[in-house]
């Protein structure tokens, strides 16, 4: 199917180019506007035939089979793309908790350093009112 397209570009481009040098050198100005009609009937017709065919003749089934072959494909690479996510949430998960459980261990030994070398242990008490029942 590609190739056909490929294909069918290619020689309408390089029949454009020659097509353009015809009209460029045409003999005279009054000839100038069928030519651009004549050229631009058969670009449509080169353009046409490819997809006429495609539609019309036994392209549909091919186009079927390569249509069937590009979803399974896309099935299987979006089948990959999910495990790929999943892999990397798991691992993201795991960096993560790596990264709390270092950061609680720093902090951890920040202030138990303060506390070996004045040989005394702080503790900070926050005053609470008292509660009353009944009233």
């Amino acid at each position: 199917m590609r190739n056909i397209l490929f294909q069918t570009i290619c020689r309408v481009g390089i029949f454009m180019i020659c097509a353009q040098a015809l009209v460029h050198f045409r003999p005279r100005e009054a000839y100038e506007k069928y030519l651009k009609l004549l050229v631009s009937v058969m670009i449509l017709i080169q353009l046409f035939l490819p997809i006429g065919s495609l539609f019309l003749g036994g392209g549909r089934q091919d186009a079927a089979r390569q249509l069937e072959a590009f979803g399974r494909e896309l099935e299987q690479e979006m089948q990959k793309a999910q495990e790929s996510a999943f892999q990397t949430d798991g691992l993201l998960e795991q960096m993560t908790l790596e990264e709390v459980r270092r950061r609680i261990e720093e902090q951890t030994q920040q202030e138990e350093l303060p506390r070996e070398a004045s040989g005394e242990i702080r503790t900070d008490v926050e005053p609470v009112e008292p509660v009353k029942i009944g009233e």
